[in-house]
């Protein structure tokens, strides 16, 4: 995403959170999601990142499809079409995209840690156009607000209230969805004539992921502001060097289908 429009995600930490994201997604909504597309299906992967969500589809076996990676980023991009085979690369900022993204052309739109970034008529008019062209929906690792350290720490039920107020500032979409997203997504789903099905997509790290934890450690207590957050981090800080931390972060995946094809749109729907 564009730093202009939306915030840019650091590449670094991309890489650092892809084998978290793929140890924790639903593989059996993954799995449905490609049992709906025909053979040599173009899909569209939205805010595609480095590639992660992509890499992991194509390596449930469908080496067929066709994407089309979407993102701001020309660096991320670039990163994202190795070794995908067919298909093409889009710069195109989502929170501004000026022209509509084309799903006619598609059979299926999939996205990872992307909805809970974005507003609720973002949201909206998304699954408006996709419903309207009769296309399958993969939702992935939308946060839910869950957020649990063990062992317990008397900040934090006020450092991690102020980490999920911040998840609602705008990221370039608009007020962001951010913990009330699944919530949001499920409602317009069903108001689409979607039907769907989520499952939990949990980050679950231990002692022996450092790095992750020291990541989530850093990124909430700067979500949280100046003050308290700085001795809350020392103090996580020295138990993820002690080797006595450990986390959950909530996610849950969406898997949404149509009933019978959608009707025909006579254009495509123009995200906001």
């Amino acid at each position: 995403m564009s730093a202009a429009a939306a915030e840019r995600f650091d590449p670094a930490w991309l890489a650092l959170r892809e084998p978290y994201d793929r140890r924790a997604r639903s593989k059996a909504l993954a799995e449905a999601f490609l049992r709906s597309l025909p053979r040599k299906a173009r899909v569209a992967d939205l805010a595609c990142g480095g590639g992660a969500n992509a890499r992991y589809l194509a390596a449930l076996g469908r080496r067929d499809l066709r994407w089309a990676l979407i993102d701001a980023d020309p660096d991320l991009l670039a990163a994202a079409g190795e070794g995908l085979g067919a298909g093409d690369a889009r710069r195109i900022d989502l929170a501004r995209p000026r022209r509509s993204l084309g799903f006619g052309r598609h059979d299926g739109v999939t996205a990872s840690a992307l909805c809970d970034l974005v507003s609720a008529r973002w949201l909206e008019a998304l699954i408006r156009d996709a419903a309207c062209h009769g296309l399958p929906l993969l939702f992935a690792l939308t946060v839910d607000g869950r957020v649990a350290l063990s062992p317990g720490d008397a900040q934090d039920r006020a450092i991690l209230g102020r980490f999920r107020r911040d998840q609602r500032r705008g990221k370039g979409f608009g007020p962001a969805l951010g913990p009330h997203a699944p919530q949001r997504i499920a409602a317009a789903l069903r108001r689409h004539g979607y039907r769907l099905q989520a499952a939990r997509s949990d980050w679950r790290l231990g002692p022996a992921d450092g790095p992750m934890l020291r990541a989530l450690v850093s990124g909430i207590a700067e979500a949280a502001g100046p003050g308290e957050a700085e001795e809350w981090r020392r103090r996580r800080q020295e138990q993820i060097d002690a080797r006595r931390l450990s986390a959950a972060v909530g996610h849950i995946d969406f898997f949404a289908s149509l009933p019978r094809a959608g009707r025909k749109c006579s254009r495509s729907v123009t995200l906001p």
